[in-house]
């Protein structure tokens, strides 16, 4: 990705570094520190949430589920859903102009959704499988024909992290690849990107919302993969806000000028088991290796006790399956000899664990914890250490057996259990007869319809294993006025933050 020197940054960079002056202070920007750097800014082209964190900042989709559930309006006011619930109408809202001061208009929206069929990742397009065409109206409303009815299709249209549902500017991306660069109608427009160092943002003028405009004038996105780098940074004023690991919280907690803030996120730590491969084609097999998992001492040593054990669902959701009613989310070892003996593994086998290095302490505490536990039942775990383009390369070609994975927030719960497309092996029939039953369905059936689905995975022990819900944290610096995330640990709410 290129980085565009622009005379703004080296300004803010002065005004930081000058700390006292009031025109340094008046252009100062907010500073956040992030783990891991974005793969690409196109939206259709990533399936983890470290890279959605970028470009939902200045993409938008037509509306937002908000945490109830509830459909907001966001670039449509309003939309019709005819009685056979397959064909959706959007008015899309007036006076909305993308970051360049161009106009929203409906081919925009269009090109966004025929650019996702034709050049998403599956990963993206699997979201919007029952999209039969999108079509104009006219300027101002668009037509989605669905193939069959699809419960969750409003849920992903309104998911805050804009997978595959982000709004384009057509006529931007003509000349523009938007793999390096971003053009939204969100609360911050694109203005450059260093490479692993830092993404600069500017409040969007343009924006529609007067009330949910960027708060802050200039947002600079730091990329620092050591936390303790980040600590350090923070204590000393050089950045304003990060996002502290369980370890790092500890080390925050008794200093007077930093604030935190807990969350108890629905990001799912989870197993991934590449059933197109043998052993792992064998469910007792797959049940063997979830009953070996002790999710209790993993929650405990790996997040340090700061998680609960879970299942595909995350416990914080009323209607999910509770872990007492799960055959094979739960800790038994003789069982597990005893389904590997039947399986035809009595003394066990070797297997390669496709690891995602540099991305979180949590993460390579579980690998540790798992490699140990699974060694119990006879297993034998090498751990390969790949960092985020290796193990994302793997991931998307299925070129592993097992491998560790997070989830996040999902505005429609399926897709905390629907298989990902090419990412393992096929779907069992029966499930994915479920699934469609699940989609076909109406809204009020929904949620006890994927219940269903979540007992028939923890029964076969498919698509993957889930493992804990953590908990995160926001920390902020002393010049910081407030901060509010919620569960989603969703991005957005940067727009909100203030200076005292």
């Amino acid at each position: 990705m290129r980085f565009r020197s622009l005379r703004l940054a080296g300004i803010l960079a002065l005004g930081i570094l000058a700390g006292g002056s009031a025109l340094a202070q008046a252009v100062r920007p907010l500073v956040v520190a992030e783990d891991v750097v974005p793969q690409t800014f196109d939206p259709t082209q990533s399936s983890q949430i470290r890279t959605w964190y970028a470009w939902q900042l200045v993409y938008e989709g037509l509306v937002r589920a908000d945490a109830g559930g509830a459909i907001v309006p966001v670039l449509a006011t309003k939309w019709t859903v005819d009685a056979a619930q397959t064909t959706y109408d959007f008015t899309l809202r007036d006076g909305v102009k993308f970051a360049d001061g161009t106009p929203l208009a409906a081919d925009d929206v269009v090109f966004s959704f025929q650019r996702l069929a034709e050049k998403g990742l599956p990963y993206a397009k699997d979201r919007f499988k029952s999209i039969e065409s999108v079509t104009k109206v006219d300027d101002k409303h668009v037509r989605f024909k669905l193939k069959q009815p699809d419960a969750g299709f409003l849920l992903n249209l309104g998911s805050p992290f804009v997978v595959g549902s982000a709004i384009l500017s057509q006529k931007w991306a003509q000349t523009h690849d938007p793999k390096r660069e971003m053009m939204g109608t969100g609360p911050f427009k694109f203005v450059s990107y260093s490479p692993n160092t830092q993404l600069v943002l500017k409040r969007n003028e343009f924006h529609w919302n007067k009330d949910g405009a960027a708060k802050v004038a200039d947002l600079v996105i730091r990329y620092m993969p050591e936390q303790s780098a980040q600590i350090a940074a923070l204590k000393s004023g050089q950045i304003d806000l990060m996002f502290p690991s369980a370890e790092s919280r500890l080390q925050l907690k008794g200093d007077q000028s930093v604030g935190t803030v807990q969350v108890n996120s629905t990001n799912t730590v989870r197993l991934n088991v590449n059933t197109g491969r043998k052993p792992f084609d064998n469910p007792d097999v797959r049940r063997a290796i979830s009953l070996a998992i002790d999710r209790a001492a993993v929650a405990q040593g790996a997040f340090l006790g700061e998680a609960v054990p879970s299942a595909q669902v995350p416990p914080s959701y009323a209607w999910a399956p509770k872990m007492n009613t799960m055959k094979y989310h739960r800790h038994d070892v003789a069982q597990a000899k005893a389904l590997l003996a039947k399986a035809g593994y009595p003394n066990g086998f070797e297997v390669n664990l496709n690891h995602l290095a540099g991305y979180a302490t949590y993460l390579d505490r579980f690998a540790e914890l798992l490699k140990t536990q699974l060694a119990q039942v006879g297993i034998k775990v090498n751990i390969q250490a790949n960092q985020n383009a290796v193990w994302l390369d793997k991931q998307n070609r299925a070129d592993y057996e097992l491998m560790d994975n997070e989830y996040a927030y999902q505005a429609d719960p399926l897709f905390y259990l629907m298989p990902r497309p090419g990412r393992q092996g096929p779907t069992p029939p029966e499930m994915a007869a479920l699934i469609t039953r699940a989609q076909g369905g109406t809204a009020e059936e929904y949620l006890a319809q994927l219940a269903k689905v979540a007992q028939m995975q923890d029964d076969l022990v498919y698509p993957d294993i889930t493992i804990a819900a953590r908990n995160a944290w926001v920390s902020y610096g002393a010049k910081v006025q407030s901060v509010a995330p919620d569960a989603t640990l969703s991005r957005t709410f940067l727009a909100g933050v203030t200076f005292k």
